[in-house]
């Protein structure tokens, strides 16, 4: 029997997504590196609940202009973290080299997007929005990102075109 090169080709293309499938299943993590214990200030574990509609693209932008924030944002945003983020993510998760590896050159409104759909895991999307672009603004000044004379905004269009521009 004859096996013809397109049934070798198709078989070798579906073996090799199997196994590549197969080795990024072990990739998956919890939303933003978040994990409830029966320590957390929040409480127990408690099931996530995500928003079925949301849809979050995370492309790196190199070419995009910094995004800037205010100091005032950044001012209010600190006791929001600290109140809300810090009580399941891990110090080292949003400021240092994990969150510049994991986001710089990446577009602004990607971040607040996930954030913005995803956070606090107990109640997704629950925060006022200025709290959501006060704690992005925390997040790039406690990451190095340098100030500049805009302040963020919750203009999807103009976070689209912004990047995080961040050193540890």
């Amino acid at each position: 029997m004859r096996v013809g090169r397109l049934t070798v080709f198709a078989a070798s293309t579906l073996t090799i997504g199997c196994a590549s499938a197969a080795a990024t299943n072990n990739a998956i993590f919890t939303p933003l590196g978040a994990r409830l214990t029966p320590a957390a200030k929040t409480g127990p574990t408690v099931p996530l609940r995500f928003d079925p509609n949301a849809k979050v693209v995370i492309a790196l932008t190199p070419n995009l202009p910094a995004a800037s924030f205010g100091s005032a944002q950044a001012t209010r945003g600190q006791p929001v973290y600290e109140a809300t983020c810090a009580t399941c993510h891990q110090p080292d998760q949003f400021i240092g080299p994990r969150f510049v590896e994991a986001w710089n050159d990446r577009r602004i409104g990607d971040f607040y997007s996930l954030v913005r759909s995803t956070m606090p895991v107990d109640n997704p999307g629950g925060m006022k929005e200025q709290e959501y672009i006060d704690v992005v603004a925390y997040l790039l000044k406690a990451n190095h990102a340098t100030q500049g004379p805009d302040t963020l905004s919750i203009d999807t269009t103009v976070m689209r075109g912004r990047k995080i521009s961040v050193h540890p």
